[in-house]
């Protein structure tokens, strides 16, 4: 009995014995998968982690690539014709992308295994493509920028505008006038300028002027205080001077903020290098050339009327080793661009479409006897008649006659008819020179009308603006408007009262109570849409100081001069300013525009799109094989 109970529990004893030796393998087999596992998981995480980081690394790379290329825009404002012609996203434009080289930069490299390599880093890489077909005509470079770090490769494409005085509703360098328009002697200065005696006074902002965009200039601004900025005021300082009141205006956009010196060429001659033909890398699409005074009226329906008498070539070619301007070799495609030489010298003017995505520039006539627009001494265009440049005409203070209410004119109808012209105050009475205005020989241009299109027009005279301009379609159409010496508001005088003297009544002369506006009537309103510039001169009214109050000058657009102009007197004469400033001018400009002499280039749109490149340096392929 005792060796059954013993042998049952030696039984009992060896089964738990089995079961702790079972439990104790189950444990070890989970701690070996829980270790397998920990293993995986943290070498999965490492392999993760340094994809992440190239990931990121790569898009940083792009950014490098893309400060590396506004920089040398911003060195060298030439840059924009530098890149590979061979590259995907140049040659896919509309017209095609042109350069003249790749300035030996890697950057630009298209295939294979060169790399800019981002400064200062050992693993991240970059590439760019340019896109410069709407640059001339609308100061807009598109880039194509891929970075890449380790097997990770990541592209952008940004939109750059060189960041001008287009950016801006309003710029000047000087806040004076141009004491050669207004007859001082002042001394041009900025207002800023403590150390210099006898300078020009600022022009200041009326009390009920509103300027809805921003301004800036390089000098400091004058405002009285009723004066509304509603967008941001820049300037060599951060105090605004006050026109007296003990305020300087309404700051509805924020305080002044200061900022560095814009410059603005010393001329626009460059511009009119754009009727060329002859330079096709530079210019592949050449506008048109007008000689002398010229005439232009937008019709409203995408057509303009244009005279220019002077005019015999209106597209160039130019000798590189002589200098000879002749015309281009087509003078069917310049006629059809352009109007004919019989049409443009006639009293009816070419009626042709304006100038699509183009510019057209008026030169004064040429003196060089090898230049085609030349016109020999003692000769002028058959429909010239009754003009300065047709007849001797001695020109007494005031007005141009040899008889009587006989006006001589440009060949373009200014003076108007009985327009009496003022250039300064002599003992009281008004006083003029009609030679020192008009010219039948500079390049002027005279234009008015309901503008549709995308165009520039230059002058290496004057810009006149004869009457309203406004947009067809203000969402589509652009103008943009550039005076060497002045953008003007044609606003002519009259004289009804003369000095009595001695000897009789003194024509050439006209007292102050019988000057007033020959076309303007009080009240009277202008509308001008464009982006307006004058880089050696002003933007200003004719005869400001005369006649009653008118009503609005509403500038749709920007504007950008030398020398601040005038519109009005305070509350008396003159213009009550209304300028607005376009939005699409912080994306876009007026085809071929007047450029700042330096400036830095800014991004206006940002976008990722789909890796241009594989890791390897070969193009990255779209669904149907072909090259991104």
């Amino acid at each position: 009995m005792m060796r059954r109970v013993t042998d049952a529990l030696r039984r009992a004893h060896d089964d738990e014995r089995g079961v702790v030796l079972a439990n104790v393998l189950i444990f070890g087999t989970v701690m070996m998968l829980l270790v397998a596992t920990m293993i995986a998981v943290s070498t999965s995480g490492a392999v993760k982690s340094a994809s992440d980081r190239n990931f990121q690394n790569a898009m940083a790379a792009a950014y490098a690539g893309l400060a590396d290329y506004q920089a040398k825009l911003s060195n060298d404002n030439g840059y924009a014709l530098y890149g590979n012609s061979d590259a995907q996203f140049s040659k896919k434009t509309i017209p095609p992308s042109t350069f003249t080289g790749d300035d030996g930069n890697v950057a630009f490299t298209s295939s294979g295994s060169k790399w800019a390599s981002v400064v200062g880093s050992t693993d991240q890489f970059f590439r760019y493509e340019v896109d410069n077909s709407e640059y001339s005509g609308k100061g807009v470079l598109r880039v194509r920028v891929t970075g890449k770090s380790g097997g990770s490769v990541r592209s952008l494409v940004a939109n750059l505008k060189g960041d001008g005085f287009i950016n801006y509703l309003y710029f000047t360098n000087y806040e004076s006038s141009n004491p050669a328009l207004t007859g001082s002697s002042c001394v041009t200065a900025y207002q800023w300028q403590t150390s210099v005696g006898g300078k020009c006074q600022a022009v200041q902002f009326a009390p009920n002027d509103v300027l809805d965009g921003p301004i800036r200039t390089n000098d400091v601004f004058t405002a009285a205080c009723a004066t509304t900025f509603l967008s941001a005021v820049e300037q060599h300082d951060l105090t605004v001077r006050s026109a007296g009141g003990g305020c300087s205006g309404q700051f509805k956009g924020g305080p002044a903020s200061t900022v560095p010196y814009l410059g603005l060429p010393a001329l626009n001659s460059n511009m009119s290098q754009e009727t060329r033909t002859d330079i096709p890398a530079t210019v592949p699409r050449p506008g048109c050339l007008y000689t002398g005074p010229t005439r232009v009226s937008f019709l409203g329906n995408g057509k303009m009327t244009v005279w220019s008498p002077w005019s015999k070539a209106t597209q160039i070619k130019v000798s590189s080793s002589s200098g000879a301007v002749t015309a281009s070799d087509d003078l069917a495609k310049a006629a059809s661009l352009c109007g004919s030489i019989d049409a443009l010298q006639s009293a009816a003017g070419a009626t042709i479409p304006t100038l699509p995505a183009n510019l057209m520039y008026v030169q004064d006539v040429p003196s060089a006897s090898n230049n085609d627009n030349t016109w020999a001494a003692g000769t002028v265009p058959s429909k010239y008649s009754n003009t300065y440049c047709s007849t001797a005409v001695t020109v007494t203070n005031g007005k141009a006659t040899t008889k009587a209410n006989q006006p001589y004119s440009n060949g373009q109808g200014f003076p108007a008819a009985g327009e009496w012209i003022n250039t300064g105050r002599s003992n009281d009475f008004r006083t003029g020179s009609v030679s020192d205005t008009y010219s039948c020989r500079a390049g002027d241009l005279f234009v008015s009308g309901g503008f549709s299109g995308a165009m520039t027009m230059a002058a290496s005279g004057k810009v006149w603006v004869t009457g309203d301009i406004t947009y067809g379609d203000p969402t589509k159409d652009i103008l943009g408007l550039v005076g060497q010496n002045a953008v003007e508001i044609y606003n002519p005088a009259e004289c009804t009262a003369y000095p009595s003297t001695r000897n009789g009544v003194d024509y050439t002369r006209c007292t102050d109570g019988g000057v007033g506006l020959l076309d303007r009537s009080r009240g009277a309103k202008l509308t001008i849409s464009a982006a307006i510039a004058s880089n050696a001169g002003t933007f200003w009214n004719q005869n400001y100081d005369i006649g009653p109050q008118l009503g609005t000058l509403k500038v749709v657009g920007s504007i950008a001069q030398n020398w601040r102009g005038a519109v009005a007197t305070l509350g008396t004469t003159g213009f009550v300013k209304n300028y607005v400033y376009d939005q699409r001018l912080l994306t876009t400009a007026p085809p071929k525009f007047l450029q700042p002499v330096s400036t830095s280039y800014g991004v206006t749109t940002q976008v990722e799109v789909q890796s241009a490149y594989t890791a390897s340096g070969s193009c990255a392929t779209d669904a149907g094989g072909g090259c991104r």
